[in-house]
């Protein structure tokens, strides 16, 4: 009799991934990157009120999505910048939900 045994790496895999995305959560963080530009991952958590890994999956996709890109700063740490493409969403997003909201 032979046991079928799990791989480890596709549960590990499917852990990491994003099932949904939390709109909220990119509004926190495009806003945040909108007005402080160049971040470590590290302040953006705390300053978004996120877990480190939950903050490092959802930057992970913003950035495949084209919204960020990661840079080396002068000092070898790894910064985040928001993209051309992450400036237009907040401001016809965004900011447009706020103007909505306060009539």
């Amino acid at each position: 009799m032979k046991i079928n045994k799990i791989k480890h790496s596709r549960v590990s895999k499917i852990k990491n991934e994003i099932q949904r995305i939390d709109w909220k959560i990119i509004e926190r963080l495009v806003r945040l990157l909108y007005y402080g530009s160049k971040l470590k991952k590290t302040h953006i958590s705390t300053k978004c009120n996120l877990s480190y890994d939950k903050c490092c999956r959802y930057l992970d996709w913003m950035e495949i999505m084209d919204l960020i890109t990661k840079e080396k700063n002068d000092d070898g740490y790894e910064v985040v910048l928001l993209t051309e493409r992450g400036s237009v969403l907040y401001n016809k997003k965004f900011r447009d939900m706020k103007k909505e909201l306060a009539y």
